[in-house]
């Protein structure tokens, strides 16, 4: 257990040098790997270009204040748990908007051994790193899938990259259904995450031919112009299920998961069915 305290990576994110000064440290003592921000555009920066297990973020800030912070973070980054400090009691009211997400409130002054304890639990509460258990039970080793992400909006792929990443999956993108196709005919991929709506090539044309020319790749469907036809067509082409973009990070997991378990069962079935044809061709 004392190992997963110090995995667990904070930013820390208040206006207030002071408390950044007092507060840093004294989390680090406690066990955690604490960085820190002094408003909400710097945390959002940090956010994007490392990972973090746990946000705690002050209400008042210059600029973007708290509200904002995770009204931003609810669309691309909703695996990560918030907890709320701040001096105003009415705050609950005003992050109703962006509820998801947000772990717990706190009041300042806090006190840093209950402070910590939070950050632990809301660590625990929303692992970013799915452990053992988290896979129990499922038959699937989430490590070994290879994923590709193809959609030609950059911040979507840069978002879904980090957030499967860190659930350990082995994870390609790819801008455009050209360039999608170009990596299949070099790399090993299990399940294909593919934008519907995307210029040049659609989604449903290289859906197409991917399940013309790697029919055991399962594909997940995005669309953000959810529509019966399309989903109706990429489902019989072969798409296991479709989501509607910004797609939930644990919903998308499991699909993941299930596309992949249904990949290795057809890969089986597959594999006896050639081992049964030689056996027919060359009986003992």
């Amino acid at each position: 257990m004392s190992e997963k305290k110090h995995n667990i990576r904070l930013l820390l994110v208040d206006d207030e040098e002071e408390f950044l000064a007092s507060a840093a440290p004294a989390l680090e003592k406690r066990g955690l790997e604490v960085v820190t921000a002094r408003d909400g555009i710097e945390a959002l920066k940090k956010i994007e270009e490392q990972p973090f297990d746990v946000l705690v973020l002050d209400v008042k800030m210059p600029g973007i204040d708290g509200a904002e912070v995770s009204r931003r973070l609810r669309k691309e980054h909703q695996d990560l748990p918030i907890i709320i400090l701040t001096g105003h009691g009415s705050v609950p009211q005003a992050f109703e908007a962006s509820k998801r997400g947000v772990y717990d409130y706190l009041a300042k002054p806090c006190d840093m051994d209950v402070l910590a304890k939070k950050i632990n639990e809301a660590a625990k509460a929303h692992p970013i790193e799915p452990d053992e258990k988290a896979n129990s039970g499922k038959g699937v080793d989430i490590a070994s899938i290879s994923v590709l992400i193809a959609d030609d909006e950059p911040e979507l792929l840069a978002s879904l990259k980090t957030v499967l990443e860190r659930r350990k999956m082995i994870v390609l993108t790819a801008q455009s259904g050209s360039e999608a196709l170009s990596t299949l005919s070099s790399t090993v991929v299990d399940i294909v995450v593919l934008d519907v709506k995307m210029p040049g090539m659609d989604g449903i044309e290289v859906l197409r031919r991917i399940k013309s020319d790697y029919p055991l790749v399962e594909v997940i469907l995005l669309t953000g112009h959810p529509a019966v036809e399309n989903a109706l067509l990429g489902v019989k082409l072969g798409a296991i299920e479709y989501l509607i973009k910004p797609p939930d990070v644990d919903d998308l997991t499991k699909l993941i998961r299930k596309a992949y378990k249904h990949r290795q069962e057809e890969l089986e079935r597959s594999r006896r069915e050639a081992i049964n044809n030689i056996l027919k061709k060359h009986p003992e």
